[in-house]
C-alpha cells in the first residue's frame, strides 16, 4: 500500500495519556546483541515495526531463530557464525540495520551481500566498512564506492587498532563497538569528534555493559575493548520510545493541552528525551512521574535558537512547532539530516512553505519565522517516504484546516499504530 493520503482534523485542546511503543534504537541493539549472546534471550516490549523486522530477518538469514509474540520476542543465537544467506540480505531503507549489521556480519565467516532500496543506496556506509577493513575484513563495492550494495568477505575480526569517522553518523561507531568483543584479539577504537547523534553511542555502550561486556574509556575519543568476550544470556526490557513520544509532546505544545506518556524515565539514555528541554524553553511545563512524563503546552510558543546535533530526529517536529511560535527560531548543526530517510532539512523547509510559513533552508539547519498561519495549505504535504516527516507534519493539522499528509503509510517504519493513536487525540 503506497502513497496513502491522510486528512488531519483540527482539535481545540488535547488531554490524554498514551502508552508508547518500545524504543526503536534499543530494540535494534537488543536484537543484535541477543543474536551474539551465549544463550536464548527474551526481549520484552520490543518495537515491532518495519525497520526492526528488517534487522530481525537479517539475523534469521544468518541462522538465528527469532519468534515474535504479542509483547515480546525470543531469540536463539545461531549455532555457528554464520550460516551463509541465500542471496543478498535486503535491508529496505533502514540505515541503522545497514550500519550495525555490516559489523555484525563481519564477526563470522563467509561472504555476505547487503543491499536495500534506492534511497538506502544513497546513504553512506563507507566509514563503517573502512573500519572493518582495518580489522581484517574484505569489502567489495558492487555499485558506487561507499554505498550499498556491497559484499563482505570475512573470517572473523582479527582485532587491533581502528579509527572510525563518526562525523556523519554515530551508527558507524556503534556497529564497530558491538562487534569488537567478538574479535580474536583486543580492539582499540578511536573516533572523530564531534560524533553525530552521540547519545546513541552511550546507549550502545550501556547495553554492552549490561550484557557483561567489559571496556575501558581512554580519553574522550578512544575505547579499549578486551577480546574475545561473550555477550551473556539475559532478558531485556525495552523502554518506551522518546522519538515516538515527541509527536504527542508536540501535540500538547501546539494546542496548549496536556499529554502524559509512559513508560519512560527521567534517567533514560535516549538522546531524544532531551527534546523536553527544548519544549521547556518554548514555554511548556514538564512534570516527571515514576513511570512517565507529562507535558502541558503554553498559550503561545516561544521561539528558540538551538543546536540539535545530539537529537537530529527531533528537527522535523521542532520545525513544525517553530512555525507556530511567536518569532524567529534557528535550528543548526544538523547537516547530517541530509543523509537520513530523506533530505530532512529540505523536506521540512518544503513542507513549512506549503503550510504558509516562512522557512529558510541552511546548509546545516533551518531558520523558521513563526507567525499566525491562517491556512489552508497550498497543497498536500509530502512525507518523502520518511516516517518522521509524516508524523511531524501531522501536528500542523491539529491547528489548521486542510492539512493532508501524502505518503502516510511511511509511519510503518517506526510506529505502525501511529495514526490510530493520533486520531484519538481529539
Amino acid at each position: 500500500m503506497k502513497n496513502v493520503h491522510k486528512i488531519i482534523r483540527p482539535v481545540s485542546k488535547i488531554d490524554t495519556q498514551i502508552r508508547l511503543p518500545g524504543s526503536k534504537s534499543i530494540t535494534h541493539r537488543a536484537l543484535i546483541m541477543s543474536a551474539l549472546s551465549n544463550g536464548p534471550v527474551k526481549i520484552c516490549n520490543p518495537l515491532k515495526a518495519e525497520d526492526t523486522l528488517l534487522t530481525s530477518k537479517a539475523l534469521e538469514a544468518l541462522g538465528a531463530v527469532i519468534e515474535w509474540g504479542v509483547d515480546s520476542v525470543g531469540i536463539v543465537p545461531a549455532v555457528t557464525r554464520w550460516r551463509q544467506p541465500i542471496g543478498p540480505v535486503f535491508l529496505g531503507n533502514s540505515g541503522t540495520s545497514a550500519r550495525l549489521l555490516s559489523a555484525v556480519f563481519s564477526v563470522g565467516s563467509g561472504r555476505f551481500v547487503l543491499d536495500g532500496t534506492s534511497r538506502l543506496r544513497q546513504r553512506p556506509v563507507g566509514p563503517a566498512m573502512e573500519a572493518l577493513e582495518k580489522l581484517g575484513v574484505k569489502v567489495r563495492w558492487l555499485g558506487s564506492p561507499g554505498y550499498l550494495p556491497a559484499e563482505i568477505e570475512s573470517r572473523g575480526l582479527k582485532g587491533g587498532d581502528v579509527f572510525v569517522d563518526a562525523s556523519e553518523s554515530s551508527q558507524f561507531l556503534s556497529g564497530i563497538l558491538i562487534a569488537a568483543p567478538c574479535a580474536r584479539e583486543n580492539v582499540r577504537v578511536e573516533y572523530s569528534e564531534p560524533v553525530a547523534s552521540r547519545p546513541y553511542v552511550d546507549i550502545t555502550l550501556e547495553m554492552m555493559k549490561e550484557a557483561g561486556i567489559r571496556f575501558e574509556r581512554q580519553g574522550s575519543n578512544r575505547i579499549f575493548i578486551p577480546a574475545p568476550q561473550k555477550y551473556v544470556q539475559r532478558d531485556i526490557v525495552v523502554e518506551g520510545d522518546c522519538s515516538s513520544a515527541s509527536y504527542f509532546w508536540g501535540a500538547a505544545a501546539l494546542t496548549g493541552g496536556y499529554v502524559f506518556t509512559s513508560p519512560v524515565s527521567a534517567r533514560s539514555l535516549q538522546g531524544d528525551c532531551r527534546f523536553l528541554h527544548v519544549l521547556d524553553k518554548m514555554g511548556c511545563e514538564i512534570e516527571w512521574e515514576r513511570d512517565g512524563v507529562g507535558v502541558k503546552g503554553p498559550a503561545q510558543l516561544v521561539p528558540v535558537d538551538v543546536d540539535m546535533n545530539e537529537m537530529p530526529d527531533m528537527v522535523p517536529t521542532l520545525g513544525v512547532l517553530c512555525a507556530f511560535a511567536g518569532g524567529t527560531s534557528r535550528i543548526h548543526n544538523v547537516a547530517h539530516l541530509r543523509i537520513k530517510e530523506s533530505d530532512r532539512l529540505n523536506a521540512v523547509a518544503t513542507g513549512l512553505r506549503i503550510l504558509g510559513s516562512d522557512a529558510e533552508e541552511l546548509p546545516d539547519g533551518l531558520v523558521v519565522h513563526g507567525r499566525t498561519i491562517s491556512g489552508p495549505p497550498s497543497g498536500p504535504i509530502s512525507a518523502f517516504d520518511d516516517h518522521r516527516i509524516a508524523m511531524a507534519f501531522a501536528l500542523a493539522g491539529l491547528r489548521m484546516h486542510g492539512v493532508v499528509i501524502e505518503g502516510a503509510e511511511s509511519v510503518n517504519k517506526s510506529f505502525p499504530g501511529f495514526w490510530e493513536v493520533f486520531e484519538d487525540l481529539g
